[in-house]
């Protein structure tokens, strides 16, 4: 046995004996405690009839023998003025990041045809994951390519009538120039404007030439080669064919603006419909590219017109998967559930007495029960800001970079958080060795001589992995105990509760 074992034996039967009723005077027979007289000679056992000193005891005192105290191990460490790097240890659980989670779940109600990914497959965004077949897809589809054909032909429809009222307006600024029919014919050559030309340019040359005849008339007349009726013939036809052409003018000009007009709002109608049906398809989760692969084959048989094909919105690994072929799956069915494992959360639980101590962005370490041997480094970056009400705690989060893919959720450990003080927080730094706890909080015992310490209560601010800054009855020089403080605690609870001390 050795002599450290014999020492807490001993020590154990001291603290044993002295708790019993008739212990400290058992002690004494036994020659562990209090053995002599000053004066070096046998000490007379107590009278029961003699008053003893139990009444000048002071509470918090405590007093050793010069043999209990070399059965005993006591250092004195000085306390001293400092600012602490404090530590606080969280009991954490690995979670998935949420933020770089998804879920995958249909947009419309169907049958599953296909399964292209299963659980543990490593995807890429945008790759395929399922099919299904759907019914409402299938509609949206046909109301998409039924509004994409009405809207192509009033877009032709626009675009004629556009035409044709440009060059309408075109052609009556010809004819304004009052031209020949020949050279109006020339320069109306190129312009598309349907019937309305033919009508104009009719009714134009008709005028035109009744009025040369008119004019050839009036001139034969006039050298009394011509007869008077056929001036009045010639004039009655000019005035018919110019007041046809003034009408014919006018009728085109006056349908001219609405007809135009009329042909702009059907293309904006259509068009309007056009895009509403393919952004209901967009609501389904078809894309830019899908929709317009359809239409380029809407012209076709498409027997796979109710098809949805369903792909991964990120990369990452199937964590989850929740579908068989042949099943009926709707919008609150989750197909699958895609995590991207390039860092995972760590989530503790502050007290609430270390709320203060922790701010975002301090460096932490984790340590997981999976990997006992093993440190793994990350940053707080959140902390809850709503206490629990039942644990008085709030949540922290360590952001842990995960890329071989080893932590996963469910994981626990513990967090250790670093914070610095700040120069101006400095007080009083003692070693937690020091320091017991009691049932009124915590206290520390100060040599004050031989044998002799004093029980100081300190209420502690901050504390780190060997010191803890704490505030009492003490000052920077203060020399405390460390080492077997149990022993002081046990004689300063003793004394206490009246059952005596050690002398």
């Amino acid at each position: 046995m050795t002599n450290k074992v014999v020492t807490f034996l001993i020590i154990g039967l001291i603290v044993g004996l002295l708790a019993g009723g008739g212990g400290f005077y058992a002690a004494e027979r036994a020659g562990l405690i209090g053995g002599t007289t000053p004066s070096g000679g046998p000490q007379a056992a107590p009278n029961p009839d003699e008053h003893d000193d139990e009444e000048d005891h002071v509470p918090g005192e405590v007093h050793l023998t010069p043999e209990m105290l070399a059965l005993l191990h006591l250092e004195a460490v000085e306390v001293r003025q400092g600012s602490l790097r404090s530590v606080i240890e969280l009991p954490g659980q690995v979670e998935w990041n949420t933020d770089r989670l998804a879920h995958v779940t249909p947009r419309v109600a169907g049958i599953v045809l296909t399964v292209h990914k299963t659980l543990g497959d490593v995807v890429k965004a945008g790759e395929l994951l399922c099919v299904l077949d759907s019914r409402e897809m299938g509609d949206a589809k046909m109301e998409y390519l039924s509004d994409l054909s009405r809207f192509e032909v009033a877009k032709v429809e626009f675009e004629q009538a556009a035409t044709v009222f440009e060059n309408t307006q075109k052609l009556l600024a010809i004819l304004d120039a009052n031209p020949t029919p020949e050279a109006a014919l020339n320069q109306a050559h190129e312009l598309e404007i349907g019937q309305n030309k033919n009508k104009l340019l009719t009714a134009y040359t008709a005028m035109h030439v009744t009025r040369r005849t008119f004019e050839r008339a009036r001139t034969l007349l006039d050298k009394g080669v011509g007869t008077e009726q056929d001036l009045l013939e010639a004039q009655g036809a000019y005035e018919t064919a110019r007041a046809d052409y003034v009408s014919t003018r006018e009728e085109i000009v006056f349908n001219l603006r609405p007809n135009f007009l009329r042909s702009e709002r059907d293309f904006d109608v259509a068009r309007t419909e056009m895009r509403n049906a393919e952004r209901a398809l967009h609501i389904l989760g078809l894309s830019n590219e899908q929709t317009a692969a359809l239409a380029a084959r809407g012209a076709e048989i498409d027997e796979n017109i109710s098809r949805n094909m369903l792909y991964s919105p990120i990369d990452g690994v199937i964590v989850e998967r929740h579908l068989t072929r042949g099943e009926q799956v709707d919008t609150a069915t989750q197909l699958y559930t895609i995590a991207d494992l390039s860092d995972v959360w760590v989530m503790g639980r502050v007290y609430e007495r270390d709320i203060r101590l922790l701010r975002e962005g301090q460096k932490a370490t984790v340590r997981l029960d999976a990997f006992p041997d093993e440190l793994f480094k990350g940053v707080v970056d959140y902390i809850g800001s709503q206490l629990d009400a039942d644990t008085r705690t709030v949540e922290a989060r360590v952001e842990l970079p995960n890329p071989q893919r080893r932590f996963r959720p469910g994981m626990f450990g513990m967090v250790t958080v670093f914070s610095e003080g700040a120069a101006d927080a400095a007080g009083l730094l003692v070693p937690l060795a020091a320091v017991q706890r009691v049932a009124g909080g915590h206290v520390v015992f100060e040599f004050m001589g031989e044998g002799e310490f004093r029980q100081v209560p300190v209420q502690i601010i901050a504390k780190s992995k060997d010191f803890a800054q704490v505030s009492g009855d003490l000052k920077v020089g203060d020399k405390l105990a460390v080492g077997d403080t149990f022993v002081l605690k046990s004689e300063a609870g003793k004394g206490e509760m009246g059952e005596g001390h050690a002398h």
